[in-house]
């Protein structure tokens, strides 16, 4: 199923979806990643892992915005939505 921008919604073929958009740019993750300064790893973990700098890297090769692409990662106004457990949770009894 794709979303309302023709992205996939699966994790999978989003994945796939996102290597021929570079592929179209005439770009591709291993590029991306000589640019950044990065292992080629870290453009990689992005389809497991949220990260906010290779996501934004991603999505400005492709001509888009990192919440277009991964909007359970991103709020709408362009932040990314990352939860971290520990800071904003209130104390354990146990601590």
């Amino acid at each position: 199923m794709k979303s309302a921008n023709g992205i996939p919604k699966d994790s999978a073929l989003r994945w796939e979806w996102i290597k021929f958009q570079l592929r179209a740019h005439d770009t591709s993750l291993s590029e991306l990643a000589r640019q950044l300064g990065v292992e080629r790893n870290a453009l990689h973990n992005v389809k497991r892992v949220p990260y906010p700098r290779m996501e934004t890297a991603i999505a400005k090769a492709i001509g888009l915005k990192p919440e277009q692409i991964w909007p359970e990662r991103w709020h709408s106004d362009g932040t990314p939505n990352r939860q971290r457990g520990g800071r904003n949770d209130p104390p354990s009894e146990n601590r």
